[in-house]
């Protein structure tokens, strides 16, 4: 049996650092045994407007010597879509309000009344932060149970996508809440024969648009002609 790690060569892409309105590449890795490469971005928060992009870049050594991009190889994450965390804070929520959610591209509406009912997806909308979000809360556990988890702290909700799930977008009406995304990620793969000729080296670029979080890229190497041998800061070899 041949383990993952002996199939796949795994390095820091980018190291994890703040980026805001920033563009970062890291260091750039030999293809020459391997014929494919997968390049993985994970993201904390961005806020509304905001966007990370992340980039495959090849060189023809390792100092980045006339790099250039590699055409197609990019993926966006866009504030608030297709995310699998977000923070919702509400601000003098009222009747009529409505908050939709859409999870893995289907729409769920929940709107705003003088009582509470969970069958029907209204929540008590009274003006009170605290109270609209526990409210809130109530409402997405029942009605996205397995698929979104909710939680509430003093007026802020934070919600959770379920493995298989995507939070792709969220929108209201009335204008009660400021949404942030906290968690994300994306990947880029090429095979080798993307690169150019006598290029031989890629790295992961990662730029961003607006005030956005953490970001680190993983880059995993496969396919190698001959034996991986790991170098890493500790392992679990089963």
């Amino acid at each position: 049996m041949q383990r993952n790690y002996e199939q796949n060569k795994i390095d820091v892409g980018l190291e994890p650092q703040s980026l805001a309105s920033a563009t970062k590449t890291g260091s750039y890795f030999n293809m020459k045994e391997f014929r494919s490469a997968l390049a993985i971005l994970t993201v904390g928060n961005i806020t509304a407007a905001g966007s990370v992009a992340l980039q495959i870049m090849q060189a023809k050594d390792a100092d980045a010597g006339s790099a250039a991009v590699i055409t197609g190889a990019l993926a966006t994450i866009l504030a608030n879509a297709k995310v699998k965390k977000m923070k919702i804070t509400c601000a003098g929520g009222v009747s009529t309000d409505t908050l939709t959610l859409t999870v893995n591209g289907v729409a769920y509406i929940f709107t705003a009344f003088t009582a509470e009912d969970l069958s029907i997806s209204q929540w008590k909308g009274d003006g009170d932060d605290e109270t609209d979000a526990t409210s809130i809360v109530a409402c997405i556990n029942t009605t996205l149970a397995g698929k979104v988890f909710a939680e509430n702290t003093a007026g802020v909700i934070t919600l959770t996508a379920y493995d298989g799930y995507l939070i792709d977008a969220v929108a209201e009406t009335g204008a009660f809440t400021t949404i942030v995304s906290l968690a994300a990620n994306a990947y880029v793969w090429i095979e080798g024969l993307n690169l150019t000729a006598l290029f031989t080296h890629i790295a992961c670029k990662v730029t961003t648009i607006s005030n956005t979080g953490i970001c680190g890229a993983v880059l995993i190497r496969g396919k190698s002609r001959k034996a991986i041998e790991q170098f890493v800061g500790d392992n679990y070899p089963a």
